[in-house]
Order: structure tokens, then C-alpha cells, then sequence
């Protein structure tokens, strides 16, 4: 299956006090279940992935897992500072049924953040992700903004399948779309 379609990123719901709303996430996902998109990502930026505690972010996956339809596509957002985390939480997601990783730059240490260390970071991610996955680079929110060359060069690697390009950048979009065009994926996802 090439991956196509609309893919909406779900939110985490949450009571007053900062607890998550399970129940509202469960509706949520039930409600997108039934429209006319390919899939649902999960614990991405507007999943408040960043906010959550590890046990909450399992938990919510397993709860969009539980009450997702089975045809839908699901997207987890594993992205944490650390490799070794990020594949944890990838390998948990696999381990639910997820079809693919999403994960976001990391950037806690801006100043480490040369080509050699994200090119090893995502290089590490991806030979030992269960998952496909798929780079989510989202600058205003993270402060870092992973340069096209680097893009270009991870896209090489069989197990990157794509980018969720956020940072507005449209010359950069087409330079990389330009340079990596000869470069075909596909993934084996929910049917």
C-alpha cells in the first residue's frame, strides 16, 4: 500500500485538573473512525506528547489503539530527546499494532545539534525501529530546524519513509522534494 490520504492528527483530551480524559479520547477516536480519512496520528504536537509522563503516553496509545477502527492507518508520534527512549516507545507502539513511528527532532541541546548528531540520531532510530518511520520536523515549536541536506541524505535509508515537514519553509520543501524524487518507499500498513 503506498501511503496516501488524510492523516489528522488527534488530540489528547484533558480534565481541569490535568488528567487525561480517556474517555473523550476513546469518543474522539471512534469519531474518526467512522469518517472518510486514511488514518489517525497519534501523540503528535497537538497530542500534547511533550507534557505527558512515559506512562501516559503508553496509555494513550493503547486507548487510540483500542478504540481505533481496524482499516484506519495509525500513526504513533514515539519522538523523544533520546534515541534509546524514542525506540522504546516505538517498539511499544509496534507492539500495539501501530503501522508507523512519527518521530520529531530532538532539541533540547540546540547547540549539539550538528549534521553528524542527527544523522547518527535518526540514522539509529530508523535501523532499529519495528516501525517505518517517518521524520517530523516542526521548528516553531521546537526551535530546531533540520536542514533539507540532512533530509536528503536520511532519505536514503530504507527504513525513513517520509517527513512531516511543518516549518513553513516552501523552498526548502521543493529542494528536497527535487533531490530525493528518484527515492521509492512503500510500507506494509493496515488493510
Amino acid at each position: 500500500m503506498v501511503l496516501h490520504g488524510i492523516f489528522p492528527p488527534i488530540t489528547t483530551p484533558f480534565y481541569a485538573d490535568g488528567k487525561i480524559y480517556f474517555k473523550k479520547l476513546e469518543a474522539n477516536v471512534d469519531r474518526y473512525s467512522k469518517a472518510p480519512v486514511a488514518g489517525i496520528v497519534v501523540l503528535g504536537s497537538t497530542g500534547e506528547a511533550i507534557l505527558l509522563s512515559d506512562d501516559e503516553r503508553r496509555e494513550v496509545l493503547k486507548t487510540a489503539r483500542d478504540a481505533a477502527a481496524p482499516n484506519k492507518v495509525l500513526i504513533a508520534g514515539t519522538g523523544i530527546e533520546s534515541a534509546s527512549e524514542t525506540l522504546r516507545l516505538t517498539e511499544y507502539a509496534a507492539s500495539l499494532g501501530y503501522d508507523l513511528a512519527m518521530v520529531r527532532t530532538p532539541h533540547y541541546y540546540k547547540s549539539q545539534m550538528k549534521p553528524a548528531n542527527m544523522l547518527a540520531f535518526y540514522r539509529t532510530v530508523a535501523d532499529r525501529s519495528p516501525l517505518p518511520v517517518i521524520i517530523y520536523n516542526f521548528p516553531q515549536a521546537t526551535g530546531y530546524d533540520i536542514p533539507s541536506e540532512i533530509v536528503i541524505e536520511l532519505a536514503e535509508h530504507p527504513n525513513l519513509i517520509g517527513i512531516k515537514e511543518s516549518s513553513g519553509d516552501v523552498e526548502k520543501v521543493r529542494k528536497m522534494v527535487e533531490r530525493t524524487r528518484h527515492i521509492k518507499r512503500t510500507a506494509t500498513v493496515t488493510e
